[in-house]
């Protein structure tokens, strides 16, 4: 299925939170903070209209970090503990580790007030990043025995009824398109990865409990016709790989029949690292992170368009967009860059989607 709705540039959800913004989280006070993110949420989506990006979204402001959305509302998640092989390989903060409750369960909607503010204020496609199910009962595991696995298939399982309520929900209040993010796949996909993590973890088993998890809650959804979902394996920054790239076989596992509309992939400057645009087939859009948020310092508009032109020439227009490496607020432990550097990359985006798309975007 084309985007048919001309959603042709991505920033993952995260923005830089503004300093007004953390230092109400500091004080710990309630009506301080929700004062300060509304403010915060209405000034972003102002930004996010002037750099004229195809949809919009809250930055996140609401959420401590990004999984939060759902550790906050679904009770159950504990201290990750013992090790955690995969999520080490993905570089995933140690701070944003869950253990998956067995029976999860939420406390009722989960990003609701995420979307309230961006579909009462502005007239553009909104857009939610939600953490997958995959994700989160994998997160904190260690995945090191069939017994493991098994545990957080089962959490995964409920975790994608829970995920599959929300999104029918937003589609209904409004939103356009709803990612789901899973940062846990680029070493389950790429072969420097799997050969870190064999000794460790089943690595076709896990990708197997993943994207039965993932897959689970987006299939036979209720939604308008319009609506998108899509899969967002950006996370932390660049995961670096090697010049062997990705293993055909596992990215076969993820991408055949899959019922995502849309794929978020890094698109980092060595091209034996990146995904292989060919394998992707035409009706999957493929969103490629060709702005590194992972450096302050901006790319140019000639490099990133060297980098682009190859793919547009194999895949034409309606099945690439173009995107950051990752969301600007993805790891508490990453230096953040300011939000006029980061103002700087998005409209690198935006600049760099008008010479594919014009005035459609």
């Amino acid at each position: 299925m084309a985007d048919d709705f001309r959603y042709h540039i991505d920033h993952h959800g995260s923005l830089v939170r503004p300093s007004e913004l953390r230092a109400a989280r500091a004080t710990g006070e309630p009506e301080a903070l929700a004062a300060a993110e509304e403010e915060a949420v209405v000034a972003a989506l102002r930004t996010q209209r002037r750099l004229g990006m195809s949809a919009v979204g809250d930055g996140q402001f609401r959420r401590a970090h990004f999984e939060s959305v759902v550790y906050d509302r679904v009770p159950g998640f504990g201290p990750a503990e013992g090790p955690q092989p995969l999520a080490d390989a993905a570089a995933i903060p140690a701070a944003r580790r869950r253990t998956a409750p067995a029976s999860p369960t939420a406390a009722g909607r989960l990003a609701e007030a995420e979307a309230a503010t961006p579909l009462a204020s502005i007239e553009r496609p909104v857009f939610v990043v939600l953490p997958s199910p995959g994700y989160l009962a994998a997160a904190g595991s260690s995945l090191a025995d069939p017994a493991a696995i098994d545990a957080a298939r089962a959490s995964a399982a409920a975790l994608a009824a829970i995920l599959r309520a929300e999104i029918q929900a937003l589609a209904g209040q409004g939103v356009a398109y709803v990612a789901l993010g899973n940062p846990l796949y680029p070493p389950l996909l790429t072969v420097a990865g799997r050969e870190q993590l064999a000794g460790d973890i089943d690595v076709d088993a896990v990708l197997q409990l993943l994207v039965e998890a993932d897959r689970s809650a987006v299939t036979a959804l209720e939604v308008p016709e319009n609506f998108r979902v899509g899969l967002d394996l950006t996370g932390s920054g660049r995961v670096p790989t090697t010049e062997r790239g990705y293993h055909p076989a596992a990215l076969d596992t993820l991408l055949d029949e899959t019922p995502f509309h849309r794929l978020c992939t890094d698109f980092p400057a060595d091209p034996a690292a990146r995904l292989p645009v060919e394998r992707i087939k035409p009706g999957l859009v493929l969103s490629l992170g060709v702005v590194d948020t992972s450096a302050a310092a901006p790319e140019t508009v000639e490099a990133l368009l060297d980098s682009l032109d190859p793919v547009f020439d194999q895949r034409g227009e309606d099945d690439v967009a173009i995107a950051t490496s990752s969301g600007f607020a993805a790891s508490a432990d990453r230096p953040l860059m300011s939000e006029d550097e980061q103002r700087a990359k998005l409209r690198l985006v935006e600049t760099a989607a008008r010479y594919y798309w014009g005035n459609e975007i």
